[in-house]
């Protein structure tokens, strides 16, 4: 297996440690409850299935942990930090793929992740060592010049991941990574991603899907911005179908 860039370094005992808390969330946009009195933890060296149908919670449930949205009730801590009043160090400890990259598609692939890295306040020419290593996890190395509106759909979410992984995070937050992307590309992420859990990461792979659900560690069940199932993926087809 290609190896992985190197991440942040996980606390000891990263396996028994929850790199994410969760405690009686909720989230609602005015009358519409998006998220009611979730709690679960995720841990580090493990791939979470974020599992359920348009319109479960998914997504807010991501801008939380990013700490672009603020809960209306409950806390959470993501790698020890609080995502509210920690919400720098949370951009450091994580990396957030969303369900539609913001690519600039007149800029190349090597300038997009230039750009990417001095959004996040790195000096891009003092990383040429990183870029590399990014680009080689990817297999984006031969393609630096192309546009980015001249990438397939599997290329650009490769682009995605790798400005993700940009600053070393401990925790991978994936919004439905898989969607729109070839059969080919999505084996090439489901590879990269058990590469980083081997490596310790923690990541979560957000989906409407149950044969995407199947090929993680744990899975998550939200709809209607509850909390449905927590546990291995096998026991998950003894639940009920959800409806929409």
């Amino acid at each position: 297996m290609q190896a992985s860039p190197a991440i942040a370094a996980v606390p000891a005992g990263a396996g028994e440690d929850a790199a994410i808390v969760i405690e009686d969330v909720d989230k609602h946009f005015g009358d519409v409850k998006a998220l009611r009195g979730l709690s679960a933890r995720i841990h580090y060296g493990r791939l979470t299935g974020l599992v359920g149908p348009d319109g479960a919670g998914k997504t807010t449930l991501m801008r939380i942990l990013t700490g672009l949205l603020v809960p209306n009730a409950g806390h959470v801590t993501l790698a020890g930090y609080d995502v509210v009043k920690d919400n720098d160090a949370i951009h450091v400890a994580s990396g957030y793929m969303p369900q539609r990259f913001g690519l600039y598609e007149d800029l190349s692939v090597m300038e997009n992740m230039r750009l990417y890295a001095q959004l996040r306040g790195m000096d891009a020419d003092r990383n040429a060592d990183l870029f590399a290593e990014l680009l080689d996890f990817t297999r984006l190395g031969p393609f630096t010049k192309r546009l980015a509106g001249k990438l397939s759909g599997g290329m650009k979410q490769k682009l995605g991941l790798a400005c993700a992984l940009m600053a070393r995070p401990k925790v991978l937050l994936l919004d439905e990574p898989g969607v729109g992307v070839d059969p080919v590309s999505r084996q090439d992420l489901w590879r990269m991603v058990q590469a980083l859990t081997d490596e310790g990461m923690a990541v979560v792979w957000s989906t409407a899907y149950l044969d995407e659900a199947e090929r993680c560690e744990s899975v998550l069940l939200l709809n209607q911005g509850q909390l449905l199932f927590d546990g291995p993926p096998q026991e998950l087809t003894a639940q009920p179908p959800v409806s929409g």
